[in-house]
């Protein structure tokens, strides 16, 4: 290895994939780079940061750092893949009469008995054939399992039973709650292993683009990728567990834009091409959520930064209709611009069916399908399954797929958005910037052509347009600004607006449009934008919120900053609890990540959870990846003879 080794950080997001060559020993970038994400293919787009970061091989290389928001849009735009929920020993009455099944993010899950007590005994034998017939009537429709005990964070047997036998049976990746957390929540322990199962080939097809891609160039170094608290772990070990890398995005503009704008206190924002990521810096240091994460509508036991991810970027997907209606996001499409740039052979096409048409009634009308991958599940419905026939031949306009399958129900759509199957091409925001020369990387004559029909169905101007796609976009920001910060949220927006006193207040301090009355909400930190298109549109939400902003150097690549500037962290907790018999104290329990022992001594029980519990932490470090790491332990007495210990150990990558 040379003797000033570099590091290499990598970001790949929904739209770009960033790239930087940091020097450790100087604390300075060295080299970046930004090409497309093509995910088709994401070895492609790795490799293509590497050949220009890279001059010859990557030999030189000491350190890798992936972040990626692949995870984070998945869960923000709904493609999460379909998954099975096994639940052993859940109560299905109890979880019905509280709509509790809302939180599963699965329609295809199945109880099945099996069950312990509260002290790890067995009261119910897992029922092995009714495992198997359970999961068999939704195993053709999805792509992993999840099984989840009721009791498995006191006695994980039934989780490790079930997982091997599904794996056997079905040949599909299987997550077991319990390696994900010991919460004794067992909703959020089941909404956690599904949302981690949906996740698995979105993270793994990632990992394997990096390592095939770092391989050619001859790397032969630690990978690392951050976790959405922050934290590094190792790729491997990361990839049974892509549900900690929500986020991941967000935590890394939030270390690589506070490191870069050298910030003691802050809001970072990072715009791209899919999401916004807000996330506050205090004290140089990003803030944690002090409890587990809600990702999107789920309660998870995820520890995450404490970030504010919505749907809203340079290629979000603009609906509009002849009423004068026009929303941004939170879908994403493909730009026409760039599409009719990266597609030579269906350039004319595109462009002469736009030059035909004038006004249209609604932004479907200005959409076109093109097919992303064949499904890799079984699609029962005969409709879609004519879809992807007539995508086979080319990318089609959407009303013309209507008009050869017939009407498409909302639901099928988002079905096959979320397979992956269909990707639209649409207006964006990245194409109206190619309308007034902001941005002009691809084929401006397709992005004037569509923003043009759009200025005519909501009978404005071009200009007009952009003006007013900029205030929603602003409005937009502003909004997730103040919810964000004040931890509240705004009344429901489908009730009368002008009803709404909080969301008057807010309105009138950006339009500032009546007569009597005025209003104004400061922000009192600075922003740091980040990312390719911040420095366009989050100036005006600076200037609304009346804060200063500011754009570092590399502010557009900072996730990738963030990536390698980071640090292995681990936390686990431990209870010591008593063993009650009647009104009497028989003993006590050690309650630990992975098991639970009983002891006659209080004082045993304790030193033996004070050294298990470090022990967990070291042994949990190196498999992510640390070098031995320092373990700081606090103990924290919640009644006589009940001990909650806290442990975080933190180690620099080995």
């Amino acid at each position: 290895m040379q003797e000033n080794p570099l590091y290499l950080g990598i970001d790949t997001g929904g739209t770009f994939t960033d790239g930087v060559l940091f020097d450790p020993a100087q604390r300075a970038v060295i080299r970046s780079a930004k090409t497309l994400t093509t995910h088709h293919d994401l070895k492609l787009c790795v490799l293509e940061t590497l050949n220009q970061l890279l001059p010859a091989d990557a030999a030189g290389i000491a350190l890798v750092g992936l972040s990626t928001t692949l995870a984070t849009n998945a869960v923000a735009e709904g493609k999460r893949k379909p998954v099975g929920l096994v639940l052993q020993g859940y109560d299905p009455e109890l979880v019905r009469q509280f709509k509790f099944d809302k939180q599963f993010g699965t329609p295809y899950y199945a109880y099945v008995a099996g069950n312990y007590d509260v002290e790890g005994r067995e009261t119910d034998p897992l029922d092995e054939a009714e495992l198997l017939a359970a999961v068999q009537r939704f195993a053709g429709r999805v792509e992993a399992l999840a099984v989840s005990a009721y009791h498995g964070p006191i006695n994980p047997s039934h989780e490790a039973q079930a997982g091997r036998l599904l794996s056997e049976r079905f040949g599909k990746p299987v997550v077991q709650a319990h390696h994900l957390s010991s919460e004794l929540d067992s909703i959020r322990r089941a909404a956690t292993a599904s949302l981690n199962a949906s996740l698995l080939s979105n993270l793994d097809e990632f990992a394997r683009a990096v390592l095939q891609a770092l391989a050619e160039r001859g790397a032969a170094c630690p990978v690392m990728i951050v976790r959405g608290d922050g934290s590094l772990m190792e790729l491997g070990y990361a990839r049974q567990r892509p549900v900690e890398m929500v986020h991941s995005g967000p935590a890394t503009s939030a270390i690589g834009g506070g490191y870069l704008a050298h910030l003691e206190r802050g809001l970072v924002i990072d715009m791209g091409g899919t999401t916004t990521d807000l996330a506050l810096v205090d004290h140089g240091a990003v803030q944690v959520n002090g409890g587990a994460a809600t990702i999107g509508r789920y309660r998870t036991c995820v520890r995450t930064i404490r970030a504010r991810s919505f749907g809203l970027g340079g290629d979000s997907r603009i609906v509009f209709d002849h009423w004068g209606n026009l929303t941004v996001g939170p879908e994403r499409a493909i730009p026409f611009a760039r599409y009719c740039a990266q597609t030579p052979e269906h350039r004319g096409e595109v462009i002469a069916w736009l030059r035909a048409n004038h006004k249209v009634r609604y932004s479907d009308r200005l959409e076109i399908w093109t097919l992303r991958r064949l499904p890799q599940v079984q699609i029962e419905d005969a409709v879609v399954r004519q879809v992807i026939e007539l995508l086979r031949h080319g990318p089609q306009p959407y009303w013309r797929v209507r008009e050869q399958v017939g009407p498409l129900a909302p639901v099928l759509i988002e079905q096959m958005i979320d397979l992956e199957i269909i990707e639209r091409v649409g207006l964006t925001p990245t194409d109206l910037l190619h309308t007034s020369g902001e941005f002009a990387a691809w084929d401006r004559e397709a992005a004037a052509l569509a923003a043009e029909i759009c200025a005519q169905t909501l009978g404005v101007t071009p200009q007009e347009l952009r003006e007013r796609l900029t205030g929603e976009i602003t409005q937009r920001i502003c909004a997730e600004i103040v919810q964000f910060l004040s931890e509240r949220d705004f009344s429901d927006p489908l009730s009368r607006l002008e009803h709404q006193l909080d969301r008057w207040f807010f309105t009138e301090g950006l339009q500032k449009s009546h007569a009597y009355l005025g209003s104004q909400t400061f922000l009192k930190i600075p922003i740091v934008g980040i990312g390719a298109p911040a420095r366009i549109f989050l100036p005006p939400a600076a200037q609304a919120l009346g804060a200063p902003i500011i754009f570092p150097d590399y502010y557009e690549v900072a996730n990738a900053v963030g990536a390698v500037v980071g640090n292995v962290v681990v936390r686990q907790e431990a209870l010591v609890l008593p063993q009650l018999e009647g009104n009497m104290i028989g003993g006590f329990f050690v309650r630990l990540p992975s098991n639970q022992q009983a002891f006659a001594d209080f004082d045993l029980a304790l030193a033996h959870a004070r050294g298990a519990l470090r022990a967990s932490v070291q042994a949990e470090l190196k498999a992510a990846g640390a070098a031995a790491g320092e373990v700081l332990l606090d103990e924290l007495e919640l009644l006589d003879g009940s001990v909650q210990l806290s442990a975080v150990g933190v180690g620099k990558p080995a």
